[in-house]
């Protein structure tokens, strides 16, 4: 639209330019010449407004070509109908018609023009339109045959153009449908690419040679958090922290199978990182692709397997031990008894006796909560009155004789205090919460009092 109008401005301006120069050029074919150009500049203002509202482009090229066509007539018909000067601008629609239209705007701006040239040549010739010329521009003046020969040349160069304009227009309107092929495979591969990048569950992060971010995914945007989306162009150690010193460390087509990396925070992440280049169209490396995982839950996960068969192992030792240990004991538990009830048998016997049976025992329980904590069994939960729990444990400690002069007493509310809990484990607790206290203040002189 810019080039219609800066050509038309410069023919026309130099045409009325010349004109004005000789004095034997009429006023009225000047003042023609002049609304011709004002016509053109309001067609273009026309044509910029509706496409500044949002018109199809596509639904003003056949009034635009149009509008050439009757411009191109009239200035044709006042400089001399045949003899004009300015009848290559019949090509120049015919030409712009197959640009823009291809093979189907050619044919039709070709065949308007030819019957236009042919029309405004016989009128003028005529004089059928009595419209003002310019001066020593007498198109009646000359021969059917001047006018045959000058009209059969137009004609000719015109139907040539606009054969060379249908094929033209062909090769174009091929050229574009392969283009618009190949854009919509490129952007469907696009759009595929993206796809798949912004599926993948594995964070994905490409950087150029420098170290700097070029892409991130939403995955690795979703891991890292903290505006991490926002990281391109950025260095990928402040995304990754740690990454750039491995990075340093690779050749630029070096890859990097599988390494763990921590970041640091409140709560430590552990990522399993890949690293791979990143190579060009020509296979020239042109950066990086940093592939990871958070493997956090996958290594807590492991060290839980790792210390749950360390206490296997700590477990079958023990029970092992304990085996290897408790039957020597009962042998000494069993012949400590038979000594002990011999006819003859002192009282500082007995009582050297009596602490070699509680120290055997102690030594019972101790196994017992090794092979305990050894080989923990799986907790029950039920609900249950604790009062009722603790009254038992301490009715039962109160039976024990050797806890000396120690008194246990229980300041208990009347009314029942229900939980949910292990009642094994919990009355496990209470035991040697009482046995501990007992044996502390068994010392005591006169006797002492756990309440």
């Amino acid at each position: 639209m810019v080039l219609r109008t800066v050509v038309i401005s410069l023919v026309l301006g130099l045409t009325i330019w010349l004109a004005s120069l000789d004095g034997n050029a009429t006023a009225p074919a000047q003042l023609f010449l002049i609304g011709i150009v004002v016509v053109t500049y309001a067609s273009t203002i026309v044509y910029a407004l509706l496409l500044r509202r949002g018109v199809d482009p596509e639904r003003l090229v056949w009034p635009q070509l149009g509008g050439d066509l009757v411009i191109t007539t009239a200035l044709v018909y006042v400089t001399g109908g045949a003899q004009s000067a300015y009848t290559f601008f019949y090509a120049l629609s015919v030409v712009g018609a197959g640009a823009v239209r291809f093979r189907r705007g050619a044919l039709v701006i070709g065949a308007l023009s030819v019957a236009l040239m042919l029309a405004v040549g016989l009128a003028a010739w005529t004089r059928l339109l009595p419209l003002p010329t310019l001066a020593r521009v007498e198109p009646w003046t000359a021969t059917a045959a001047d006018l045959a020969r000058q009209l059969g040349l137009n004609l000719g160069a015109l139907a040539g153009v606009t054969v060379l304009s249908y094929i033209f227009g062909r090769e174009l309107q091929e050229t574009s449908a392969s283009l618009a092929s190949q854009r919509q495979v490129a952007a469907d591969l696009l759009a595929l690419n993206r796809d798949i990048v912004r599926s993948l569950s594995s964070g994905l992060v490409t950087v150029d040679l420098e170290g700097r971010v070029l892409t991130i995914n939403q995955a690795a945007a979703d891991m890292l958090g903290n505006g991490a989306a926002r990281s391109p162009g950025k260095p990928v150690g402040a995304l990754l922290p740690g990454i750039d010193e491995r990075l340093r460390k690779l050749t630029p087509g070096g890859t990097l199978r599988r390494s763990d990396l921590t970041l640091p925070g409140p709560e430590a992440r552990v990522l399993g990182i890949s690293v791979s280049p990143l190579r060009g169209d020509n296979d020239t490396v042109i950066g990086r692709v940093v592939n990871f995982q958070d493997l956090t839950e996958l290594r807590t996960l492991e060290e839980t397997m790792r210390r749950a068969e360390r206490l296997a192992t700590v477990g079958q030792l023990a029970a092992g031990v304990a085996h290897e240990i408790r039957n020597p004991l009962a042998s000494i538990s069993g012949s400590i008894e038979l000594l002990g009830q011999a006819p003859r048998v002192s009282e500082d016997d007995k009582a050297l006796m009596a602490i070699v049976v509680r120290e055997i025992e102690r030594l019972d329980q101790l196994i017992n909560e090794l092979l305990e904590y050894a080989n923990p069994r799986p907790r029950t939960l039920v609900r249950f009155d604790l009062l009722s729990v603790i009254s038992e444990v301490v009715q039962v400690m109160r039976q024990d004789k050797s806890r000396g002069e120690v008194r246990l007493e229980t300041e208990l509310p009347d009314e029942a205090l229900e939980l949910t809990a292990d009642p094994g484990q919990l009355r496990q607790v209470l035991w040697n919460l009482c046995r501990n206290a007992a044996e502390a203040a068994s010392g005591a002189v006169g006797g002492a009092v756990v309440t």
